[in-house]
């Protein structure tokens, strides 16, 4: 097993469960981005609600600035999914990598999407957080902003 799979595997035990609930998909964020897309609103009807692991990572890479327009329940949900969908050894995900550590963001009052970050992510959900972003921060060769993974990394540990 590589340590793509492994890490995989934690993320899924991890996130088990989560659901995107009343939270903004991904396709209607990025119609909001769009300022309107009939082709993203249909799209939308259909989202995937229940099972973040079914949502295809060929959706996630072309939406990356969707990430911006999520509310906090759609970043929680589609958070491990684009965690996974970046182990990918042929991830195209440079700008979704970018975006999505962009928004985790946690601001001095301890928020992330306007929602505090330890009621938004559980200890578990941190723990993968965390694993991913020591990944990001030590396989340089993946396209990842170490700096910016270092930061996410310490804001999440000042919240723990």
């Amino acid at each position: 097993m590589t340590q793509e799979q492994w890490l995989a595997q934690y993320i899924a035990s991890c996130f088990a469960g989560v659901t995107l609930g009343n939270g903004i998909d991904l396709y209607a964020a990025q119609s909001m981005d769009d300022h309107g897309n009939p082709d993203e609103d249909h799209l939308s009807l259909s989202a995937e609600r229940h099972d973040w692991r079914r949502v295809p990572s060929d959706d996630l890479f072309p939406r990356f600035w969707a990430v911006t327009f999520l509310d906090a329940l759609g970043f929680r949900f589609y958070t491990p999914a684009i965690m996974t969908a970046l182990l990918q050894p042929d991830d195209p995900g440079e700008c979704l990598s970018s975006w999505f550590l962009a928004n985790l963001s946690i601001t001095q009052q301890g928020t992330i999407k306007e929602v505090p970050f330890n009621t938004l992510f559980t200890a578990r959900h941190k723990a993968a957080l965390m694993r991913f972003l020591k990944y990001a921060i030590y396989n340089r060769s993946r396209r990842f902003d170490t700096d910016v993974a270092i930061h996410r990394m310490n804001e999440i540990q000042a919240r723990s």
